[in-house]
């Protein structure tokens, strides 16, 4: 199935989603942010946009995101934002 890690979308009020993952693109301050199984930590700053992630069967999900923080570490990888819903 190939390398997968811990993803968390979580709001002051809910966790948006909480999957096993192969991929993580997400929006920054920067540009997109690309993140894979086993990545360096790091800490980020999140913009405004959409999150989109690659499921452990294969299938994308899309989320909306506010302006947030990101975390990847020790194969897990934690976006906590103001607002999140998925993309429809």
């Amino acid at each position: 199935m190939g390398d997968l890690f811990h993803l968390s979308v979580v709001t002051s009020e809910a966790t948006v989603l909480d999957a096993r993952v192969r991929s993580v693109r997400l929006p920054t301050g920067f540009g997109s942010l690309g993140v894979l199984a086993h990545h360096a930590p790091m800490l980020c700053a999140v913009s405004k946009g959409v999150l989109h992630c690659t499921l452990e069967d294969g299938s994308d999900v899309r989320v909306r995101i506010s302006e947030g923080v990101a975390s990847v570490g020790d194969n897990e990888m934690t976006v906590l934002c103001g607002d999140a819903a998925p993309e429809e």
